[in-house]
């Protein structure tokens, strides 16, 4: 499917993510994860192919804890703005297309013999570790955040905030409309340009999003690998299948937790991976004109404290824990 061996580890060679595993501190680096999904994505039965197309890597992931991790608004944007931008030169070469009056057919035959337009217009994937965040998916239920029945008004401000829809002033969407992304510019400074959100808080301290991604409320931070593939399902060798994009990416997580000896399995009802009964990886999707925006987020070593059923309901399901690759290494060890 794409060269990932090459692309993908490339700009992640020198980080590392160092976490306790008993007595010993154990390097578990992000770019032996990311080589073990590497491998995971060449040996997919559902994305191997022969015919490969090279797709950028931004790596947001820093050398050491002690460096400044990626603000999820700012995470959102850098997706956001690199969609825009994309979605702006297959206009412009529909455009072109149209003006020498190509048909539907024949730009499809003309697309797969250039390739790509341009760097806008290019498979990507964005790597990174946020800070402490919580999001809701579009459809989620604000009822999932637990802690809003302790509040004084039982959370009802709090709840209208962060309504699906809300377009109030106060709200705590993220959407387009705080972003200006047909202003000229690099992509950092559309970026920059991003309008700030006073947003609700959980008691913990970390800030709440309503997102446009699918799935419920979910939490992102510091020792969890957050991969963000911004790929076109309409180009060889995808198919113009969500459904079919979901299964994939749970396949890569599952084939990378086997790298580890870590027995990774899908859920009928549930989306993502899980170890028992244990979410160790959560998968949340978007797309427009079948380019897909956010992605799938693997725990390795976070603070798993911060999925308190005291705060959020993890993914809207009761009953289920959430667990992360150090956690099942060390069971192994235990065991």
């Amino acid at each position: 499917m794409i060269r990932t061996a090459d692309t993908l580890l490339k700009p992640i060679r020198m980080h590392n993510c160092i976490i306790q595993h008993k007595r010993n501190k154990v390097l578990l680096q992000p770019r032996n994860c990311l080589s073990a999904l590497s491998d995971a994505l060449k040996v997919s039965d559902n994305l191997n192919n022969s015919k490969t197309s090279t797709v950028l890597v931004n790596s947001g992931i820093y050398a050491s804890s002690q460096e400044k991790r990626m603000d999820y608004m700012r995470g959102w944007a850098f997706q956001q703005t690199f969609l825009d931008r994309r979605l702006q030169s297959k206009r412009r070469h529909v455009n072109k297309m149209e003006g020498i009056g190509l048909s539907a057919n024949q730009r499809i035959i003309v697309n797969e013999n250039e390739g790509e337009e341009c760097d806008d217009d290019r498979d990507r994937i964005l790597l990174f570790e946020h800070k402490h965040v919580y999001t809701l998916g579009r459809g989620a239920d604000e009822g999932n955040l637990s802690f809003l029945d302790n509040e004084i008004d039982g959370g009802a401000d709090s709840r209208r905030r962060l309504k699906r829809g809300s377009r109030d002033s106060d709200s705590c969407r993220i959407g387009a409309e705080r972003l200006n992304t047909k202003a000229d510019g690099s992509i950092t400074e559309i970026v920059d340009s991003m309008t700030p959100i006073n947003t609700v808080r959980a008691p913990n301290g970390a800030p709440i999003y309503r997102i446009e991604r699918g799935g419920e409320v979910t939490y992102h931070g510091p020792g969890q690998l957050v991969v963000y593939p911004l790929l076109d399902l309409q180009r060889h060798p995808y198919k113009k299948d969500l459904h079919w994009y979901l299964r994939c990416i749970e396949e890569v997580v599952i084939k990378t937790l086997e790298e580890y000896g870590i027995h990774g399995e899908r859920d009928e009802i549930n989306t993502g991976v899980w170890v028992n009964t244990n979410k160790i990886a959560a998968v949340g999707l978007s797309s427009a004109r079948w380019i897909t925006t956010h992605g799938f987020a693997i725990n390795i070593n976070p603070d798993l404290n911060m999925f308190d059923s005291s705060i959020i309901i993890p993914c809207g399901i009761e009953g289920r824990g959430v667990t992360s690759i150090a956690r099942e290494l060390q069971r192994q060890e235990t065991n």
